[in-house]
């Protein structure tokens, strides 16, 4: 039996932003999105033929799409546009989906879909040739409940280590060899190592996350309540700050990284050649050849696993999308899938808007299709994804937690509080 989300529930995931985006008229239609021979297919904009400014995205969605039509011959696609605000977006799908309200097809942030198992319809009677051991283990963990498929993710992103090529020959692994390597090259650059460590959810998942889980540490518990000051996740947790902490005291990372909140917030330092080594993730190698120039970033920049405490074990946290479909129509029902594998899930439709997008795909396979575009640094995202990746929980306790870790790594870095005392902090307020 489907559940209402009580009010709290609702404002948890984002509610209260929602509110403000539904005033001005930019939350996504309810209901089923079409009639009988229609399916309703809800994406935020930049995913979406609606309200998209970037024109490649779109031809490629209207060509696709247009050509899928013509050849089903029975069903056709009524695009839904939701908010650009992602937690917005998930809050008011949510909400849909416990009203039977959802699209016949939405657009569910990957790491969230276990949130909305119990509203989805299962999909393993569907896949046909797909098999689900084909996408990477961090994405059949979400898109699976039970053995059942869920959903399907069709997108990706990962965090790597950042090194200048022309300024260390071999990549540091541990936390020592990065200190070693840092301070070796301190009279070469301004800034040794730099990672975002504002208020930003890069802080979390491509700064903290990636030690925290190399250390044993979880963040929730099997009922999504936090235990991340707790026994052996304490002792994690205090670790991780602990490494950044000393990043800062020797000298290799400057206090001025609280002011990077995104990923890319690194770019000018990178381009202008400030830094030796950052986290990042696979998104800046396009953003930065085209800054420097294709050739000098290659010839300067490579990728390498984000050290750790020990420099045998490494993680990483992984992002994307996936598809959900909530139509109870068993005839619509596969008709969508046939429609997400055309257009973002089969080898062919994943490679394409994986290259018009910038994504990685989540199937490994289709990283050997040829229409799929590589270049250098391909091989390296691709084992991160197999071997390093994992999700962020889906919890719904997780946003405030995200929210607290920022504080206390901000206030690690600024020297504001110890490690202690602001570990002691984020628990609290997540309490």
């Amino acid at each position: 039996m489907q559940t209402r989300l009580s009010r709290q529930e609702f404002l948890r995931l984002g509610g209260a932003s929602l509110a403000g985006a539904a005033l001005l008229g930019v939350a996504g239609c309810g209901g089923g999105g079409g009639g009988e021979n229609t399916i309703g297919w809800q994406a935020i904009p930049s995913y979406s033929t609606e309200q998209n400014t970037d024109q490649a995205r779109v031809d490629y969605l209207e060509e696709v799409i247009s050509s899928w039509e013509e050849q089903n011959g029975e069903y056709t696609i009524n695009p839904l546009v939701t908010s650009a605000d992602v937690t917005a977006a998930m809050a008011r799908l949510l909400e849909q989906a416990s009203q039977n309200r959802a699209p016949d097809v939405a657009q569910i942030d990957g790491y969230i879909l276990p949130r909305f198992y119990e509203y989805v319809q299962p999909l393993d009677d569907y896949l046909g040739d797909l098999s689900l051991e084909d996408w990477f283990p961090f994405a059949r963990a979400v898109m699976t409940d039970g053995g059942s498929v869920k959903g399907l993710q069709f997108t990706t992103d990962v965090r790597v280590l950042y090194y200048r090529k022309d300024l260390i020959d071999e990549p540091p692994t541990s936390w020592d060899e990065l200190f070693r390597v840092g301070e070796e090259v301190s009279g070469e650059v301004q800034d040794a190592f730099l990672f975002p460590a504002g208020r930003g959810e890069a802080t979390t998942i491509t700064t903290l996350l990636p030690q925290f889980w190399t250390l044993g540490g979880e963040l929730v518990d099997d009922r999504g309540e936090p235990v991340f000051g707790e026994g052996e996740n304490r002792q994690a947790m205090l670790e991780s700050l602990g490494f950044i902490r000393e990043c800062v005291e020797r000298g290799i990372t400057p206090r001025r990284v609280t002011e990077f909140t995104l990923e890319t917030d690194i770019n000018g330092d990178a381009a202008s050649g400030q830094t030796a080594m950052f986290l990042g993730g696979n998104w800046q190698v396009s953003l930065l050849k085209e800054i420097m120039g294709e050739e000098r970033f290659t010839r300067q920049w490579g990728v390498a696993p984000i050290p750790s405490r020990s420099g045998e074990e490494h993680a990483t946290t992984a992002g994307g999308w996936a598809w959900g479909i909530f139509a109870e129509n068993e005839d619509k029902r596969r008709a969508a899938v046939d429609f997400l594998r055309a257009v973002f899930v089969g080898d062919e439709g994943m490679a394409r808007w994986c290259n018009v997008g910038g994504y990685l795909p989540p199937r490994e396979p289709v990283f050997e299709v040829p229409a799929y575009r590589t270049d250098e640094y391909t091989d390296a995202f691709r084992e991160h994804l197999e071997n390093f990746a994992r999700n962020r929980p889906p919890a719904e306790s997780y946003t405030d937690i995200s929210t607290a870790l920022q504080v206390a790594v901000t206030q690690v870095v600024s020297g504001e509080a110890s490690p202690e005392q602001a570990l002691q902090t984020a628990v609290r307020t997540v309490s």
